[in-house]
């Protein structure tokens, strides 16, 4: 038996023997036959696209407008400039050598150690991350492989690169990867990258060892480590490539030292790469960064040609806002050393689509662009977002004709303040919108509870810092601040009957000799109710109609939209730091944004949103030119409510001098009048008597030029459509302390030249807010006790109001200079209240009114 036992154990083995065996003999097959597969890919590929290894033009890569029409093409009509290897330094193989693949000569296309740690690499970032490639892989991926970071695609990579490895010598790769290899702004090898970035050829005497490596450094990634985009980077980089030579023995340490103490190239030496028109530059980076985040494909890619790009690009309304940008009469005063910067951004409103932009008034290309990266705080026209459409999506309590508290109040420590310094008892969400009324926002904002607020923020596509979890955010005070990218993005929500759509800027990116097509899904939330929609639609339609965006009216169009101003930090209380308009015709919503950055004494913005809401109207004019007019298109299924009929605040006018060229003028302005009035503007003499001076005005906004320093008091009668007189405004009077300081001041109070605009929003020179809005109950309101600018322009022919330094009588903007009262003033410029107990509600007690 137990030899039985022994015989079945050792047949037992012997079985498993053969089993283990013949799996070692098929392991080693399948390797050999792997390899062997490998070696035939490579092979075949490279004997069906050889002539790629030879040919260095290709077809371009072609950019179209939302027309269909070409916008430009990404490769430069000359031919690339081919360099022998035996005409390139030494230093310059061996700077590439010393940071691209130090063991290049010693592997055969691929160098297993890299590899290895490679693949460590990968595993623990859980990514397929390019590393480990040598440059014979490189050059393999650069030639034959296209866009897709996979497993298949790495082993084809190593299959081509072997191949290569069989039919060429090492000279031979290392002279077709440094023609072939990218080193960015549309640049391919290194003798033409030498031309572009230092002037010359790499075999000229005057190529440097400093340069050698500056062009091995930007590879790695050509955006990142371009001495025109990112000097600093690019030196870092620089230095260690040249710390990496020195390090593998190729240099000395004084030439070390010598090399990274030598300057960066400043500006390039010819203009190459895509051909754009002047202004398109801001639109066709945005558009080269989401090729890579959305579709995979890099810019190198698509310098290298073969792709069509189809955009959302508008050439009409980018090429208007070229145009505004270029008056400078269109923005504030310039500081000291430089201008007010500003950004816009257009998008279909229906889509998302991006139709242009202006990435700032001196956009670099690959820049810091301000339609985009930009974080500023938003002033008013963050209520809509924050507050009112919260308030009336997520409570029925809440309309646009509800009352709302306008007391001035206390919540918790923080003390909002209205521009006008009047308040009352109540006053309606309609009326605190149309006139940006701070007090009724704040207050509207406590009721709903902050966290609403916060989670439809979110929903709008607007992340809030932590620190922003209170009050301040109704009147657009936040941490860091957003871009007009997403606020344009928020607002078309408005348009669409509560539907956010995405902002992009590609719809479809092809490529046919790789068979690639992908097609842009558009990508749109549902933040609100159509009815809610529209019901803050209406509101924003109106306050562009009567109310603080004015300005931003475009003739025989339908326009929405909201203004916002902060106040600047670094000067008084006559000076905004940000001025805002965000608004929207039925075919495109727009966000417009100036102010200095940075601001400092010597660069004070005293003007408001007057400007920027002009900007919105100037360039849609423009831009929508033959594009008939429309209707907003109320959504389906949303019934227009009868609402009670709101009252006629009455006309409020506020009167503030000011002294241009040596001739006082008053500059009157005034709110509260229907869209339908016309007015005529008096003088009220010393004895009573009214002296007409201007009659059937459309216009808020007139300047008296005096003859006299007698202090005129004034009225305006408003007239309706027949004709017939309305109730006149307070008698508004000037100062005589503002009067002497002007005239103490002389010459200096002001320079500013004005455009014939009208003035408006509530931040410096605006009619609308300059004045007591309806403070319900009829009583005709004096002057803001807190000066802003004096920047108004004229309007009706009249000449502009110029700049001045102490205008008591202009309003404070949305988010006030710290310390103005508060208990804990903070220090970016908002006035923010203490911490909550329950890190929600800033009033336990829930009326609000805890002051």
């Amino acid at each position: 038996m137990a030899t039985k036992a022994k015989k079945k154990v050792r047949k037992k083995k012997n079985s498993l023997l053969m089993i283990a065996v013949s799996f070692a003999i098929f392991l080693i097959l399948s390797v050999i036959g792997g390899y062997f597969a490998l070696l035939y890919a490579g092979d075949r590929m490279i004997a069906e696209n050889e002539q790629k290894l030879k040919d260095l033009k290709a077809e371009p890569t072609v950019i179209y407008d939302k027309n269909g029409n070409e916008m430009t093409s990404l490769i430069r009509q000359k031919n690339r400039e081919y360099k022998p290897i035996n005409e390139m330094p030494k230093m310059l193989i061996n700077s590439f050598l010393a940071v691209e693949d130090k063991r290049f000569f010693e592997h055969k296309g691929v160098d297993m150690i890299r590899i290895g740690g490679a693949i460590l690499n990968d595993i623990r970032k859980g990514s397929l991350a390019e590393g480990g490639s040598t440059i014979t892989q490189q050059l393999a991926r650069n030639v034959f492989l296209t866009l897709d970071q996979t497993f298949w695609r790495k082993t084809k990579e190593m299959s081509i690169a072997i191949g290569l490895e069989r039919r060429y010598s090492k000279d031979q790769i290392l002279e077709m990867y440094l023609n072939r290899v990218y080193l960015g702004e549309g640049e391919f090898g290194v003798e033409d990258a030498s031309i572009y970035y230092f002037g010359h050829s790499v075999s000229d005497e005057k190529f440097t060892l400093a340069e050698a490596a500056m062009l091995a450094a930007i590879p790695k990634a050509p955006t990142t480590y371009s001495p025109f985009n990112n000097p600093d980077k690019a030196k870092l980089r620089r230095d260690t490539v040249i710390r990496l030579m020195y390090e593998q023995g190729i240099i000395t340490e004084a030439q070390k030292n010598e090399a990274q103490a030598e300057a960066l190239p400043t500006e390039p030496t010819e203009v190459t790469g895509a051909s754009l028109k002047k202004g398109y530059r801001a639109f066709f980076d945005n558009m080269v960064d989401e090729a890579e985040a959305r579709y995979g494909v890099t810019e190198e890619e698509l310098y290298r040609g073969g792709w069509e790009v189809y955009t959302t690009f508008d050439p009409k309304i980018q090429d208007a806002m070229v145009d505004q940008y270029a008056n400078a009469k269109n923005f504030p005063k310039d500081g000291e050393k430089r201008g007010v910067e500003s950004a816009m951004i257009v998008v279909d409103a229906k889509n998302g689509g991006i139709a242009g932009m202006v990435g700032g008034r001196n956009y670099a290309a690959k820049g810091f662009n301000y339609a985009t990266d930009m974080q500023r705080q938003p002033g008013s026209s963050f209520k809509p977002l924050a507050v009112y459409a919260p308030a009336i999506d997520s409570d029925s309590r809440w309309e646009s004709n509800s009352s709302l508290s306008n007391k001035k109040q206390s919540f918790n420590g923080y003390e909002p303040r209205n521009y006008n310094n009047k308040y009352s008892d109540s006053v309606s969400m309609n009326r605190a919108l149309i006139d940006s009324l701070n007090v009724p926002a704040v207050w509207l904002l406590n009721e709903i509870r902050v966290s609403t607020g916060i989670d439809y923020l979110k929903k709008f596509g607007i992340e809030l810092a932590p620190e922003d979890r209170n009050l301040a955010i109704a009147l657009g005070g936040l941490s860091k601040g957003t871009s007009p990218l997403k606020m344009a993005q928020a607002y078309t929500a408005f348009v669409n009957g509560g539907v956010m759509s995405e902002a992009h800027s590609i719809s479809k990116i092809t490529n046919k000799s790789v068979g690639v097509e992908r097609v842009y899904e558009v990508k749109q939330t549902e933040v609100l109710k159509p009815q809610s929609a529209w019901e803050v639609h209406s509101m924003l339609e109106r306050a562009v109609q009567e109310g603080t965006g004015k300005a931003a009216r475009i003739s025989g169009r339908h326009v929405a939209g909201k203004t916002g101003t902060t106040q600047s930090i670094a000067g008084g209380s006559d000076v905004n730091k940000d001025a805002w308009f965000v608004g929207y015709t039925p075919e495109y919503v727009g966000a417009v944004w100036m102010g200095f950055d940075p601001e400092d004494k010597q660069h004070l913005m005293r003007q408001g949103s007057s400007l920027t809401a002009q900007m919105f109207s100037k360039v849609l004019a423009e831009g929508l030119k033959g594009v008939k007019s429309t209707d907003f298109v109320r959504p389906g299924g949303v019934q227009e409510e009868q609402k009670q009929e709101e009252t006629q605040p009455p006309l409020q006018l506020a009167a503030d001098m000011t002294l241009d060229n040596g001739k006082l003028k008053a500059v009157l302005s005034w709110i509260g009048g229907s869209p339908e009035y016309t007015y005529d503007v008096y003088r009220v003499l010393p004895n009573g008597e009214r002296q007409l001076i201007a009659s059937g005005m459309k216009d808020t906004v007139f300047v008296d030029v005096l003859d006299t320093t007698t202090p005129y008091k004034y009225v305006v009668v408003p007239r309706n459509a027949n004709g017939e007189e309305e109730a006149p405004s307070n008698v508004a009077e000037i100062s005589t302390t503002q009067l002497d300081n002007l005239l103490n001041a002389g010459e200096d109070a002001g320079n500013y030249e004005g455009d014939n605009s009208v003035p408006t929003e509530e931040g410096n020179g605006n009619p609308e807010e300059q004045q007591p809005t309806d403070n319900g109950n009829g009583e005709n309101g004096g002057q803001g006790e807190n000066p802003s600018n004096g920047q108004g322009q004229g309007n009706s022919g009249n000449p502009g109001n110029p700049s001045n330094p102490v205008d008591p009588a202009l309003p404070p903007p949305d988010i006030a200079n710290p310390g103005a009262g508060q208990q804990n003033p903070p220090s970016q410029g908002i006035e923010l209240p203490p911490p909550p107990a329950d890190q929600d509600s800033q009033n336990p007690g829930g009326n609000g009114t805890n002051g």
